[in-house]
């Protein structure tokens, strides 16, 4: 029997806790820092608004998407539950990252080179490219789990 490597403990009272939440407290204290220093250009009255805003949208919008898209997608076969639940996932990061690009937010007819390209389009080229690898790897994991089956009998 072979013996597992030793991995850091990740419990709240463990050092590899404390040392990330260190480490993550002077990220986000520099962040904060260079916010305030700038803060004629980042304004941060609005920035705190941004934030409390998104984490209200992720409680009331994201998190129940998330819930129906696993309660949808639970009685898919096992093979094909993480592809797809992953293309779901990625599937709406991609859209609302590319949203402002395909309504022409930022498009402006004094530089007609801001945003020249038919994002729609691209952004639907993209999501057809992104089911047809999940279509891939369900089939790939289908087989892998059929082969299984027969040499466990």
């Amino acid at each position: 029997m072979t013996e597992r490597p030793a991995v850091p403990e990740a419990t709240p009272s463990g050092p590899f806790f404390w040392t990330c939440l260190i480490a993550g407290a002077g990220i986000v204290g520099y962040g904060l820092a260079g916010a305030w220093a700038d803060r004629a250009d980042t304004r941060p009255a609005d920035l705190v608004v941004w934030l409390a805003g998104s984490g209200v949208a992720h409680d009331v919008l994201v998190a129940p998407a998330v819930v129906v898209a696993a309660l949808a997608t639970r009685r898919l076969p096992v093979a094909a539950r993480l592809p797809v639940r992953l293309g779901l996932a990625a599937s709406a990061m991609l859209t609302v990252l590319f949203w402002p690009v395909v309504r022409g937010w930022g498009r402006s007819p004094s530089v007609p080179s801001a945003l020249p390209l038919d994002y729609g389009r691209n952004l639907v080229v993209v999501l057809v490219l992104l089911w047809l690898a999940v279509g891939v790897a369900v089939a790939v994991r289908a087989v892998r789990a059929r082969r299984r089956e027969r040499t466990a009998r």
